[in-house]
């Protein structure tokens, strides 16, 4: 019981939890999208957030590592206060350069009437852009300190409000332009709410220094590129997709993808609190203790996601039943093919994490770009051969692959690390993992 207790009150645990919370939130609100709106207004909607996440991952890019890095091996109180104050200068400035852009395109694309079906997405991605920008501050903040429950508040509160909205709209009978709407509010609520809460980096905005943003965006430049690489690897599939098939095969496709999400909870709940420890690991200069704590951590990894990867393998009809009901049963067979890659995902991305670790975030960056262009090439190969959304499944575990075996070459370079010893360090540490729960 005291191991139990132990674990629950764990960094670890309370991240993995909010997580696993924001992830039931996320799939209850794509199945209200799902089971409410037309096959073709939900793959409208999927098309217009994977367009929009490229910016948020762009932000988030920038900033989240940078601001993460540069806090955990700040000496005092007023290093932390000049990180944070530089970091929210950063931020806004990526913020009005994007808003200038989206002007631009919104002015070119209505004069010579391009995509008039979608030139209305220009307006939201404006408004989303700005009031987003406090309360995703102040989770990369409170990240940065570990306050893991206060950065999971953050975060559900967006998801509450945003199913909440949706739920009060559906009920009422409103329109598709509604989730807009509901969307909108799901920003700012959370945004007011970390501004009075001061998390949102506006209290240390006058303690910036040059120095440190030059430092935050040379480091941020490639973790950004990085990011931007990630979320196209995945985007790139529904644009592909969309593309030479049609928005209904979009929706199709994204049923699945957003189980995969789930599956990869303990990768993101597992960077949020080892990205700060490895951070002061490496400062320390202790390259043998570094390399054992990478081992010991991806093995685990690897070992916890391996029978969430079996489950849906084994029980698609039934997951893609409980999220769409009968309208998407072709996504069972993506889902089968989905769960056979994901064994590989927390390997390739702790790789990654560990590349920026020891200050190579280019090499981090160009293992990406491998990795998106053997996803682009593969789909449209795979589309023009075969016709299906199947091709694109089968694409991303050559992709995820290739990501794993780079990112590996890469470390054993600078580590020296070796996939064998991860599983060996794996196998141990989910011993003593059991053993704490169990008291032994």
């Amino acid at each position: 019981m005291e191991g139990i207790l132990k674990l629950i009150k764990s960094k670890s645990f309370a991240s993995l939890a909010g997580n696993g919370i924001g992830a039931l939130l996320g799939i209850l609100s794509f199945a209200i999208l799902a089971r409410y709106l037309p096959e073709s207004d939900f793959g409208t909607w999927i098309l217009f957030l994977a367009t929009y996440s490229i910016f948020e991952t762009l932000r988030s890019g920038m900033i989240l590592n940078a601001l993460i890095r540069n806090f955990a091996q700040a000496h005092d109180d007023e290093e932390k206060k000049n990180i944070v104050g530089s970091a929210f200068i950063l931020s806004s400035i990526i913020t009005t350069i994007y808003l200038i852009i989206i002007g631009v395109l919104y002015a070119v694309f209505y004069e010579f009437n391009i995509l008039l079906k979608y030139q209305y997405f220009f307006i939201w991605y404006a408004l989303f852009a700005v009031t987003s920008l406090p309360h995703n501050f102040s989770s990369w903040y409170l990240n940065a300190k570990l306050e893991i429950i206060s950065m999971s508040v953050v975060k559900l509160l967006t998801q509450v409000i945003f199913i909440s909205c949706c739920v009060l709209f559906f009920y009422n009978g409103s329109t598709f332009l509604s989730v807009f709407w509901a969307y909108l509010l799901s920003q700012i609520i959370p945004s007011l709410y970390s501004i009075l809460k001061g998390w949102a980096g506006v209290n240390s905005i006058y303690q910036y220094t040059k120095k440190r943003m030059s430092e935050l965006f040379h480091f941020g430049k490639y973790s950004m590129g990085t990011l931007i690489g990630a979320n196209l690897i995945r985007n790139s599939d529904s644009y592909i997709i969309g593309g030479m098939l049609n928005s209904s095969a979009v929706a199709i496709y994204s049923i699945p993808s957003r189980v995969i999400e789930i599956i990869e909870l303990p990768i993101r709940s597992f960077a949020i609190t080892t990205l700060p420890v490895l951070a002061k690991v490496y400062a320390l200069g202790d390259k043998k203790l570094l390399k054992y704590e990478f081992e010991r951590k991806a093995g685990f990894l690897f070992l916890l996601l391996l029978p969430l990867s079996i489950t849906c393998l084994i029980f698609a009809p039934q997951i893609i039943w409980l999220i769409s009901g009968d309208k998407y049963q072709d996504s069972v067979i993506l889902l089968r093919l989905f769960s056979i890659y994901t064994a590989i995902i927390p390997l390739d991305k702790f790789s990654g994490i560990m590349l920026d670790i020891i200050n190579r975030p280019e090499m981090n960056f160009f293992k990406v770009m491998v990795m998106l262009l053997v996803n682009v090439i593969g789909d449209y190969i795979g589309i023009f051969q075969f016709g299906t959304v199947e091709s694109v499944a089968i694409v991303s575990t050559f992709t995820f692959g290739s990501g794993m075996i780079f990112g590996f070459t890469l470390l054993k370079k600078y580590l020296d690390v070796s996939f064998t010893n991860t599983m060996k360090l794996g196998v141990l540490e989910c011993k003593v993992k059991f053993n704490q729960i169990t008291n032994r």
